[in-house]
């Protein structure tokens, strides 16, 4: 099999989430933070065996894969085998025993608030972070009106800086304020065009609007909902 670009961007940035991968067959490939704050799923358009096995830096598989042009991936039970032409790597296998990896799916409880996250909101909160060196994203909203703010700033340091921006409300539960905290760091996802479903029980999913992936984030336990 050869792995598509689509395909090998997901790996990409599931390694961000965790170095450890387990693929477990299909067209599903799903990865989970260290903490366990982080749960990522994505649908490829790739097939892989209906097999289970582990890789344990997956940073360094895609370092393998980029040595190829076009190098056809072949799984074995212990190896997978990398090639091109006269060239190959084989590549051994981790037990998947001893990664980290999301052994059953998330139930997302009831949503209380949606909200649309941008392409731009992404770029522009991620670039704000960085500039001001700071890690937490709150996101307010009074309980009443449309207005959904954002925050980047340090909540640790009374006198940090920050920046504000407004967000696209979908659906905000009237008469009920909320003050949900993020760690900026928690997002990494792929670029693009997110809705963002929150639950009071601290939980948020993240659902592309670009590509059939989505992610379960960890909100902090500093979070408020209601009075």
């Amino acid at each position: 099999m050869q792995l598509s670009s689509e395909t090998l961007a997901v790996l990409k940035n599931f390694a961000s989430i965790n170095s450890n991968i387990v693929f477990r067959g299909g067209s599903t490939i799903k990865t989970m933070s260290e903490a366990k704050n982080i749960l990522a799923s994505a649908n490829v358009s790739d097939q892989f065996p209906d097999q289970e096995f582990g890789i344990y830096d997956l940073n360094e598989f895609l370092g393998v894969m980029s040595m190829f042009d076009n190098p056809e991936l072949d799984i074995d039970k212990n190896f997978a085998r990398i090639s091109q032409d006269s060239r190959s790597v084989q590549y051994f296998f981790s037990d998947p025993s001893i990664l980290t990896s999301p052994s059953k799916d998330i139930q997302m409880p009831e949503t209380d608030v949606r909200f649309m996250l941008s392409e731009g909101d992404l770029t522009t909160i991620r670039r704000a972070a960085s500039t001001l060196s700071v890690s937490d994203l709150v996101i307010e909203y009074s309980g009443e009106g449309e207005e959904l703010k954002a925050t980047v700033t340090d909540l640790a340091d009374s006198t940090s800086n920050s920046f504000s921006l407004d967000l696209e409300p979908i659906s905000l539960p009237a008469g009920t304020p909320f003050r949900l905290v993020f760690s900026v760091s928690n997002f990494k996802i792929l670029t693009g065009d997110y809705t963002v479903d929150v639950s009071s029980k601290l939980i948020s999913h993240l659902v592309s609007e670009n590509a059939a992936v989505q992610y379960w984030i960890a909100l902090e336990k500093s979070s408020t909902y209601g009075n």
